[in-house]
């Protein structure tokens, strides 16, 4: 048996974690494994006063079976009730910093979900836990109390926590980890004591079925078929670096003068200065879709002609893998080890480090429409290749029930 431990899980739960941990449970499901879910009450973090969304117990989620528990909040010092009270369980918590305390301190927690961990420990020796992502107290205090039935799914940045001497311990003594990319699984090898055995790199699939109409989606927002379109989906903020690109497209735009658009679409605020707003004049270079349907995200992306990715917090990236998957080429941060490798491996992208590299590879990328082309179709291929959701279930079962 297969439990999967995210903070939160259900069909109207956002995020890319959770998003995993779901069309791995359903896939699982599907391929006969034996499968549950264990989460909170709540929503997601973009609902943080949403803690009793839905009710605890038992329920059902596409026909996997769902285990939800109450959060609860841990002690001054960061400690889970449980972990007082079993004081013997504790880990060698003076070694922990009050920073890295305060960290777990502040996130989702749950004394019911430790109790019931510990009590499968026992009752169940055949059960493999996955706890995903790593930063939250659900996964640091959970695969604590079963260590040998344990693996992290960690979803891992190259970030100031993953540096934290709390998630150094955890990685060195659960039983394995399951990797998004092999980029991700070398940065694990680099930062913690875990024999590469140990690391195991199922990787993430996508739905692979959309198919976007590039042409219909620059019809209907009145943009020329020759125009060179820029495409960013996601989050917007400093965390994905969305501010260094609009100051990259500025300063394109002024050098060379000549008619593109960088398209934004996501969520999260990002202010653009009206002089680049396309919303207010035609002419300018930025226009911000919001937040779009998913039908029309697959448009966007058939009609961009250069995907730009300038975060360089990924262990995997999901719409790096759609927009290949319609067959539109990539550029990428050269700091960000995970998609940069993704492009190493498919051809399907070209990196930029400073504002000269950025230029000359939208430069290049618009000058040649054939190797345009032909990036885009061995994206196209790579993501057929690898990001399967049926194989990775298959690699993800065999690593963790093997």
């Amino acid at each position: 048996m297969i439990i999967i431990v995210s903070p939160w899980y259900g069909p109207d739960t956002r995020g890319g974690a959770e998003t995993q941990a779901r069309s791995l449970a359903q896939t699982l499901h599907r391929q006969s494994v034996p499968v549950q879910v264990w989460a909170s009450t709540g929503r997601d973090s973009f609902h943080p006063g949403e803690d009793s969304h839905y009710p605890p117990g038992w329920g059902e989620v596409d026909g996997v079976a769902v285990w939800r528990f109450r959060p609860t909040p841990a002690d001054t010092f960061g400690v889970p009730l449980f972990f007082r009270q079993h004081r013997h369980l504790l880990p060698p918590i003076e070694q922990f910093s009050s920073e890295e305390m305060n960290l777990l301190n502040s996130l989702l927690s749950s004394d019911e979900l430790y109790a019931a961990v510990w009590r499968t420990r026992t009752e169940h020796p055949e059960a493999r836990f996955i706890f995903i992502p790593y930063a939250f107290p659900t996964t640091f205090w959970g695969a604590l109390l079963a260590l040998d039935q344990s693996f992290l799914l960690p979803c891992l940045h190259d970030e100031p926590y993953a540096r934290h001497t709390t998630y150094r311990y955890l990685f060195s003594q659960v039983r394995g980890m399951l990797a998004n990319s092999h980029a991700e699984g070398e940065l694990a090898k680099q930062l913690y004591t875990i024999a590469p055995e140990r690391v195991h790199v199922p990787g993430e699939g996508i739905d692979l079925t959309p198919r976007g109409d590039g042409v219909a989606f620059r019809r209907q927002r009145g943009m020329p078929a020759d125009l060179p379109l820029l495409l960013y989906v996601g989050r917007r903020g400093d965390p994905k670096n969305t501010p260094l690109l609009l100051a990259y497209v500025r300063e394109y735009w002024a050098r060379r003068g000549k008619p593109f658009r960088l398209m934004l679409a996501g969520q999260g605020d990002i202010p653009i200065p009206a002089a680049l707003d396309a919303t207010h004049n035609h002419d300018a270079p930025v226009l911000d879709l919001g937040f779009i349907s998913h039908q029309e995200k697959h448009d966007a992306y058939a009609a961009a002609t250069i995907f730009v990715l300038p975060s360089i917090y990924e262990s995997f990236s999901i719409v790096l893998m759609e927009a290949w998957l319609q067959g539109t080429p990539a550029l990428v941060h050269a700091d960000c080890a995970v998609t940069v490798d993704h492009c190493r491996r498919s051809g399907g992208g070209l990196a930029f480090r400073d504002f000269g590299s950025f230029a000359a590879a939208v430069d290049l990328l618009l000058a040649r429409p054939d190797l345009n082309a032909t990036m885009g179709a061995r994206g196209r291929e790579f993501v057929l290749a690898t990001c399967n959701w049926e194989a990775v279930a298959r690699k993800t079962a065999a690593a963790v029930l093997g």
